[in-house]
């Protein structure tokens, strides 16, 4: 008897055309590994995928999310990165390994999980072994399966392009995943944080994880605020989280060659 399994799958753009379906467990290929899926974790751009499309070209029936951790369970032939038993977590962009991405000014790279290929909401999940890399020893899966989105995004903007150094101010817009994870990993370098929320409740708890400063922007205006907290210098890295019309109010709060890291969609492309 074939053995079955859960995954969640869409024939059509829309939330009304999401299921739960049972399927056959697939089975790796050669240079494949199959990963039973511990946890997956839900981001701003599942939502927009599923309600949207997103102006992707999806396969169908579409499997949506992109962020999983799990175990391996089965190894295909020729595969040889991992060996049964071992944690692994899924790679937004599996095909940028490292230098130049695979887009350009006409058309950005957007071939992700979740995407252009198939997504993790599933019991099972196989794909090539080079589309995983290990799990943290230090986090359980569902605290791993929070990284390849929000936490690679908050690194590679503050870390890989920003060169933030220690002493720089970093501005922090909200209390989401990517913003959490640009104030934790700005402070273990040695960074000043600002955040934003419209929520006293939010920012008492991003003190606790070590913001310096935080901003009720239902309040006052963050734009002088921020003027006001560095003495008219600005922020030297912005993490621009909403996105639409607030991109001008990062501009005005940005110091002078400072980076505005545009990453959100919130308020709009």
């Amino acid at each position: 008897m074939t053995e079955t399994m859960r995954r969640w799958s869409m024939p059509a753009i829309g939330h009304d055309n999401l299921k739960l379906e049972t399927v056959a467990i697939p089975e790796p290929g050669p240079g494949e590994i199959r990963v039973k899926v511990s946890a997956v974790s839900l981001n701003y751009r599942d939502k927009l995928v599923i309600e949207t499309g997103m102006g992707l070209t999806l396969p169908t029936p579409f499997v949506p999310a992109s962020d999983m951790a799990g175990v391996i369970d089965a190894i295909g032939p020729g595969a040889t990165r991992f060996m049964r038993g071992d944690r692994v977590m899924s790679t937004f962009k599996p095909d940028w390994v490292d230098a130049g991405d695979n887009g350009n000014a006409r058309t950005p790279a957007y071939k992700t999980l979740g995407g252009a290929y198939q997504g993790v909401l599933a019991d099972y999940v196989v794909y090539p072994e080079g589309w995983f890399v290990a799990s943290p020893h230090s986090l359980d899966d569902a605290e791993a399966s929070t990284l390849p989105v929000a936490g690679l995004t908050a690194w590679f903007a503050l870390i890989e392009l920003g060169k933030l150094r220690a002493g720089s101010t970093v501005l922090v817009q909200g209390t989401g995943g990517v913003a959490l994870f640009g104030l934790q990993i700005a402070k273990a370098h040695g960074a000043n944080v600002i955040v934003t929320s419209r929520s006293d409740d939010k920012l008492d708890r991003a003190k606790a994880l070590g913001a310096d400063h935080g901003i009720n922007s239902s309040k006052e205006d963050w734009v002088e605020a921020v003027y006001r907290i560095t003495g008219d210098e600005g922020a030297h890295h912005i993490l621009e989280i909403a996105g639409g019309p607030n991109l001008g109010q990062s501009i005005r709060a940005v110091a002078v060659h400072g980076t505005i890291s545009v990453i959100g969609v919130f308020e709009g492309f």
